[in-house]
């Protein structure tokens, strides 16, 4: 037991480590150099004073900006000159409001449109006839006064053949007539049975009479 406990133990046989002085007040530049090596602290110290745009050339004349008016923009000229009108709220929902109905009146007529459209193409026989019977009254237009001599007795006034020197009354009495012998087209056998080849022997009879009565 005696020997054993007089033998060393392995600790005490490690070397000694030096350790770095306690740092200080006094002494925090002696501590830099203890710490780091004397190599090192040159090359920061180095870097530190050397100017880092020492071979950097620019331009003076680069630094200065200068906005003309060419160079402008419409928003940046229109930001000092123009006030934008503040409107009260009820103004922004009454506009608002006849917007959105004005949007609504648009889709209703287009809606009706297309339906039209639409019924006018159903038919088989007929077929599409509407701008034929928009273009038809300018024809009877055109050809009025030739065809008011057929009707007109022997003591009245005959009727200009321009409408554009018509009276109104005689416009009038024109436009009924040529109503009513339109009428009297569609309910005819010969308009149901092919409407096309009806309506272009009725102008072809038209203009034969008319060239008749102007000779």
């Amino acid at each position: 037991m005696k020997s054993r406990l007089e033998r060393p133990c392995a600790l005490s046989s490690r070397p000694s480590v030096p350790r770095p002085p306690a740092l200080s007040s006094h002494g925090s530049t002696c501590c830099l150099f203890w710490t780091f090596p004397m190599d090192r602290v040159i090359q920061e110290w180095a870097f530190v004073n050397t100017d880092v745009f020492a071979r950097t050339k620019i331009d003076p004349s680069a630094l200065v900006q200068k906005l003309d008016l060419d160079t402008r923009s419409v928003t940046s000229v229109r930001r000092g000159t123009e006030a934008k009108a503040v409107l009260p709220k009820k103004e922004k929902l009454k506009l608002r409001r006849e917007r959105w109905l004005q949007k609504i009146e648009a889709l209703k007529l287009a809606e009706q449109e297309r339906r039209a459209q639409q019924r006018r193409k159903a038919t088989v026989v007929v077929g599409d006839l509407q701008p034929l019977r928009d273009a038809l009254p300018e024809l009877l237009e055109l050809e009025a006064g030739g065809r008011r001599q057929r009707t007109r007795g022997a003591g009245s006034r005959p009727r200009p053949a321009e409408l554009s020197r018509m009276s109104a009354a005689q416009r009038l009495q024109l436009l009924e007539e040529e109503r009513t012998r339109f009428q009297e087209l569609l309910a005819s056998p010969a308009y149901r049975a092919s409407p096309l080849l009806a309506i272009g022997q009725q102008l072809a009879q038209q203009m034969q009479l008319d060239s008749g009565a102007q000779l």
